[in-house]
Formats: C-alpha cells, structure tokens, sequence
C-alpha cells in the first residue's frame, strides 16, 4: 500500500492526534482475567542496523519452491477423513513420506497436541488508519483463540517494526500492558517477515507458524527483498499463513487527491502492479512452507479468517525426514506424504529445492 499520496497526510494528523489523546486497544478483554491493553513500548524495536541479507545467492522465480538449507525436511500435515473431518489420534508409525517416489524414514514427529509459538504480524500502515477497531476486534480474537501451551510473538508495522510483545504464554501476555504505536509512514513488509524469521523464530525449539495480515504491498524495505523473504521461509521450518484484506476499493478515494490526470494515471497502473506481486508473494509465502492464504475483502472478515487459522493449527502434524541419496543444489524434490490408515486426505508441503546441505546430509 502507498503512502506517497496526500490523503495520507491527513490520516498522519488525524491518528496521531487521536493516539495522543487516548489510544485505542487491541486486545480487551472481559475478565476474568483481562487479556492486556496494546501500548507501544516507549522505545518502539525496530530492526536493528544489522548488515542487509546477502543478495548474491541464485534468486529462483516466484513460481518457484522455496529452498532449504538445512539438512531436516519439515512437513506440516493436516489429515482428513473422506467426510472432510479431522483425524487428530495418528502416531508417528502411521505416516509415510516419499520424496521422488523414495520413501523416506520420519526422523521428526510432533502431534497435534504439541503446542506451537505464533508470530502475528499485523500491518497498521496508512490505509487500514480508519479501520484499527476491526484489526483490534480480529486480533482479540485470535488471541482468544490460541491453547494455553502455546506462545505468542505479536508484531505491528507500518513504517517500523514494532514488537509489541516477545513470545509468551497467555498466562504472561495477561501481565503485560500493550496498544498500538503511532502511525510511521512506509509499509516494511518484507523488512517484517525476514525480521521474524531470521532474528526472532530462528533460535526457538519446537512448531513455529507465522500469521501475517497484510494486503501484500511492500513501501520502504530496505534490509529484505520478496524473494529473499522466499528462502528465507523455506530455511526457517515455519509454517505461514497469509491474510490478504483488500485495499483496491480504497483506491478511487486515494487518487482522487491527485489533480494531474497523467501523475493520477501512473499511480493508478502502479498501485495496481503492487497489489499483484503482493497477491503472488502472499500466496508463495504460503503453499511452499504448508499454510494457506486467506483473502478478505472486509476487513469485519477477518476475526472469522483469523478463527479459521487457530482451529487448523490446533489440527497440524509437524512431519521431517533426512532426505535418502544425492539430489543437486537447485533441484525440484516432490514430496507426497500419506498414512498407512486407509480413507485418509492428506494435505501437506508438496515440494522444495535442494540446497547443498540437503544433497550431502542425506541418509542412504
């Protein structure tokens, strides 16, 4: 979402006066107890003046699966019966991986019980200003939504990152005090997610998903790319899900501040062209690490999406397997997972590309 335009001037005015006089909660909950006020932290974290992500690697397509540079191939599976119900009771010795039609061992297993630490990524730049109480409502009920044991990593951004809270237990988030910060022009989405990826969920144990709200336009990245942002997915054994509320209704009003018809115009194609490449990343993000993407066109439809992603996370397997024999880096390995129960769906990863460490840490 661009920001460059002069609505957003009065959007600045507006909502940093109204965060002056009485900042609005996210998460308000009725006791007991209360779930925590969201405050900004009086010294907003942002990403830190680190060196940008190298950027001499292959870049693959975005129609490409993202790489892995570990050794561990993770799957999240999800397992249905024929009637489209879910089957939480299997145990590790009743899955069956294939990589290139070569069955695989299952080195790794988590059940579905197994608690997961969440990253909820939340985009408050410019265009979504007038609609915080909906974003405040949906993550309120998201947060409802999570199991005791798991932990919670929640993020805002606009034109910083803003860590609202390190990852937590419920219990823990219900002693914190937390709101929204002031608006900051920019939207560092890829900036965000390499961030989350590589200097938060890196270093932590255990099943780790990601939740990111956005309408996928990028303004302002400086230390992350979109196909860095690929990789860097596929190394992190992170499961994503995307929520991609559309902001193109927005647009008339926004370009109508522009009175030159041909600077209207460019705009116009621009903005266009960004909410397709982010509509393509979103969808990436999402199929190559074994999530989904969620498309809301309201954003009143987002609690009901955000529920949506609670309950399939609560129904996730977490899958991982040593590859057997040599693969080349770069090369395309299909992976098929299913159960040795029949009248079982299984839906899970479908594929990677193999770095150097997968083709020499395999198994024969």
């Amino acid at each position: 979402m661009k920001t460059s335009i002069g609505l957003v001037s009065l959007f600045l005015l507006l909502c940093l006066g109204s965060f002056a006089a009485n900042a609005q909660t996210i998460v308000d909950m009725p006791p007991p107890p209360p779930l925590p006020v969201l405050r900004p932290d009086p010294r907003p974290a942002i990403v830190p003046s680190a060196a940008p992500i190298p950027e001499k690697e292959p870049e693959f397509g975005e129609n490409d699966v993202v790489r892995v540079s570990t050794s561990l191939i993770t799957v999240p599976a999800e397992v249905l019966d024929r009637n489209g119900r879910n089957v939480g009771n299997l145990k590790k010795a009743d899955f069956r991986i294939y990589e290139n039609g070569v069955e695989q061992q299952v080195a790794y297993f988590a059940s579905v019980e197994q608690p997961f630490t969440v990253a909820l990524l939340l985009d408050v730049s410019g265009s979504t200003q007038s609609q915080l109480q909906a974003i405040r409502t949906a993550a309120n009920t998201f947060i409802k939504r999570l199991r005791p044991n798991d932990r919670l990593l929640l993020v805002s951004f606009d034109g910083r990152i803003n860590i609202l809270t390190e990852p937590v237990t419920l219990a823990e988030l219900r002693k914190q005090k937390l709101r929204l910060d002031a608006l900051h022009d920019g939207t560092l989405l890829y900036d965000t997610v390499g961030f989350v990826l590589n200097q938060r969920l890196a270093a932590i144990p255990g099943r780790k998903a990601i939740v990111l709200m956005t309408d996928g336009v990028d303004n302002g990245s400086k230390r992350a790319s979109l196909k860095q942002n690929l990789r860097d997915a596929g190394e992190a054994n992170v499961v994503i899900y995307t929520v991609q509320y559309n902001t193109l209704p927005q647009l008339p009003a926004r370009l109508s501040q522009i009175t030159n018809l041909k600077a209207r115009e460019n705009v116009r194609m621009k903005l266009i062209k960004d909410y397709g490449v982010g509509s393509n990343y979103l969808q990436s993000l999402a199929e190559k690490t074994g999530g989904r993407i969620y498309r809301a066109d309201d954003l009143a439809d987002l609690p009901q999406l955000f529920t949506a992603i609670t309950d399939e996370l609560g129904r996730q397997y977490s899958l991982g397997y040593y590859p057997k024999g040599g693969a080349h880096p770069g090369e395309r390995r299909d992976i098929k997972v299913q159960t040795r129960v029949p009248n079982l769906v299984v839906r899970a990863r479908e594929s990677y590309i193999a770095t150097a460490s997968t083709s020499r840490g395999g198994q024969d």
